[in-house]
């Protein structure tokens, strides 16, 4: 179904990237009307704590803007951790590049180089794609298209979690107000042991460092954007410094802006400030 979001852009809705067992995965685009043979395509992951979540949240405050940019946005669901564990969320994930790389003929975007965009969990599923290029424990066997690629070429990640340990550890950042949304006692098993499929996450230091993007760091030939604010309360800024940091470390391209006053999925981060960082970092680099 296509359908008019915004002043030139077109939505294509409910295409089914691949099939885990029963589950139908489908994502939605976001195109710009005009677009000519460079428009680049990007793929964004929604947050939830990998528990909860919808591809059409946001859509209209995030997505439409950065398509009237001039920039494709595929926004993909995947598998949350009551129905399959990691890496499955990161094999949806590149399953989900694979299909973008097959049928941009058919949209009208670039194929030779991908973006991946995330918020929180969505984040950490972009960094991963960032750094896991060509690794078979995260390929997975998902969809019609495994003879495409699923390296992506620019990454920007919002409040990611990239140490899985230290996250975990740190499940709320200490004097700061949680955001709106986070109500209630924090969820146990947490949601990172939910994630590795575990009741605690320190029981399992080696899984959860094989899980942390910042593991990865020297892997990867992309470039990254990462943001996050100051005064997160969920995930502290100090997850997208280390990161940060070590890619700096290894020589990959990385820019870290944090966000002044902005709370885990503020409404800073929909500005046209955030959201100019964003459509320019994907544009320069792809």
């Amino acid at each position: 179904m296509t359908a008019t979001v915004g002043h030139g852009v077109e939505a294509v809705l409910d295409l089914v990237y691949a099939t885990a067992g029963d589950i139908e995965l489908a994502l939605d685009l976001y195109l710009p009307v005009e677009r000519g043979g460079d428009c680049p395509v990007v793929l964004y992951l929604h947050g939830g704590g990998f528990m909860v979540g919808s591809r059409r949240a946001l859509a209209q405050e995030r997505l439409v803007p950065v398509a009237r940019a001039g920039i494709a946005v595929a926004s993909a669901q995947y598998r949350f951790s009551d129905v399959a564990t990691h890496p499955a969320q990161i094999n949806d994930a590149k399953a989900a590049v694979r299909w973008l790389r097959a049928n941009a003929a058919r949209h009208g975007y670039r194929a030779d180089r991908v973006g991946a965009w995330g918020a929180s969990a969505g984040g950490y599923l972009a960094l991963m794609l960032g750094v896991t290029a060509g690794l078979p424990a995260f390929e997975g066997t998902l969809g019609e298209h495994l003879d495409a690629g699923s390296a992506v070429d620019a990454v920007t990640a919002w409040f990611p979690i990239t140490d899985v340990p230290v996250a975990d550890a740190e499940p709320a950042v200490a004097g700061r107000e949680l955001p709106p949304f986070a109500t209630g006692p924090p969820p146990q098993p947490s949601r990172l042991a939910r994630l590795l499929g575990v009741q605690r996450v320190a029981d399992h230091p080696e899984l959860a460092a094989t899980a942390s993007p910042v593991s990865y760091a020297a892997a990867t030939q992309a470039s990254f954007l990462l943001m996050h604010g100051d005064a997160d309360g969920l995930v502290h800024e100090r997850q997208s410094i280390a990161m940060h940091e070590a890619l700096i470390a290894h020589g990959v391209d990385s820019t870290l802006l944090l966000i002044a006053g902005a709370n885990h999925e503020g409404s800073e981060f929909d500005g046209p400030a955030s959201l100019g960082a964003v459509s320019g970092f994907f544009r320069g680099v792809l």
